[in-house]
């Protein structure tokens, strides 16, 4: 039988002191100044002998669970659930667990969703807020539960946030419209409610303005990120008798409501319809044509929500400032220059 590995017996073996051997496992060896050198030597240890930390006797020794509650708005819109996954890999790294639930774009879901993870005792809460209703989430932080927004936030709430930058993201794909000769471009957006979408819209309307494209010619519609919302829009846009040369959709499902409506009505992009979507997602490089989108570092976000998670659990006076994740124009061939 094989002896089990500890924290006691890796300090043993290594002839480090059990102290030395905690704070290098648990990441605080520059804190405390320990050499690069012994920190190899206790990872490379570590791995050889498969350690595993007893989580659970830790959690009780500092009256902690290790696991994150994550609460994103549909866990069926690809963009959410890729972003969970990074936040999941990032949480392990830490010997995190994720605890995940959807709200499913429903404010009496999202506030009996809080309850529950409340109820499992997690150890801090990641969320992208549905509404612009913040009460339930006040509570939160009166109970002293750690708080941290992705995507969607709330600005005047004094809660870290971590997102894209919405404003930049829309107006770098406006102005390529412009650039390619595009002075009649519909945007079609999700519900205003949601801070990001008031963002794209901005950079949308202030890319026309600053390139002198008049708004009179261009569109503004839609109220939701669904493919329906997309759908539709894009049928009443494209059957009008003053067309659009060119749509921007304000998320991956809009995008996917333009590309059947496009499809159903028999046009082709961008020969006759220009298209991007802001928001990258894997399928979009395979359609033909492959579509120009805005990026979004959904890694970047997970990586560092989980990064600003695990300070608020360890310290929850830590100030945190937010950050807006810089995105990227991926240019492939939805785009037609009419110049």
């Amino acid at each position: 039988m094989h002896k089990k590995v500890t924290l006691k017996t890796i300090a043993r073996d290594l002839n480090l002191s059990p102290g030395t051997v905690s704070r290098v496992l648990n990441g605080k060896a520059k804190e405390f100044r320990i050499s690069d050198e012994t920190v190899a030597k206790v990872f490379r240890f570590a791995k050889q002998m498969n350690y595993s930390p007893n989580l659970i006797a830790k959690g009780l020794q500092a009256s902690k669970t290790f696991t994150i509650g994550l609460m994103i708005p549909d866990i069926s819109n690809p963009f959410f659930a890729l972003m969970a996954k990074y936040i999941q890999r990032a949480a392990l790294k830490a010997n995190y667990s994720i605890l995940l639930v959807d709200a499913e774009e429903n404010i009496e879901r999202e506030k009996k969703q809080l309850k529950n993870m409340v109820s499992r005792k997690v150890d801090g809460i990641i969320a992208a807020p549905v509404g612009t209703v913040f009460d339930h989430f006040q509570d939160i932080i009166a109970e002293g539960i750690p708080l941290v927004f992705i995507d969607r936030y709330f600005k005047n709430a004094d809660v870290p946030y971590i997102s894209s930058n919405n404003y930049n993201g829309a107006y770098e794909a406006t102005k390529l419209l412009i650039e390619n000769g595009h002075k009649r471009i519909a945007l079609i957006k999700g519900d205003e409610v949601i801070e990001p979408v008031k963002e794209r819209r901005e950079g949308f309307l202030n890319a026309l303005a600053e390139f002198g494209v008049s708004q009179a010619k261009c569109w503004v519609v839609g109220n939701e990120f669904t493919i329906e919302n997309g759908y539709l829009h894009t049928i009443e846009l494209l059957e009008s008798d003053e067309k659009p040369t060119a749509i921007f959709a304000m998320s991956n499902l809009i995008g996917l409501g333009v590309l059947k409506a496009v499809k159903e009505i028999k046009l082709k992009i961008p020969d006759d319809i220009s298209l991007i979507i802001f928001d990258d997602q894997p399928y979009v490089s395979y359609i033909d044509p492959p579509i120009t989108t805005v990026k979004q570092n959904s890694e970047k976000i997970g990586e560092l929500a989980i990064e600003f998670i695990i300070k608020k659990i360890d310290n929850g006076s830590t100030k945190l400032a937010s950050q807006l994740i810089a995105t990227n124009i991926m240019v492939r061939s939805s785009v037609k220059n009419i110049n």
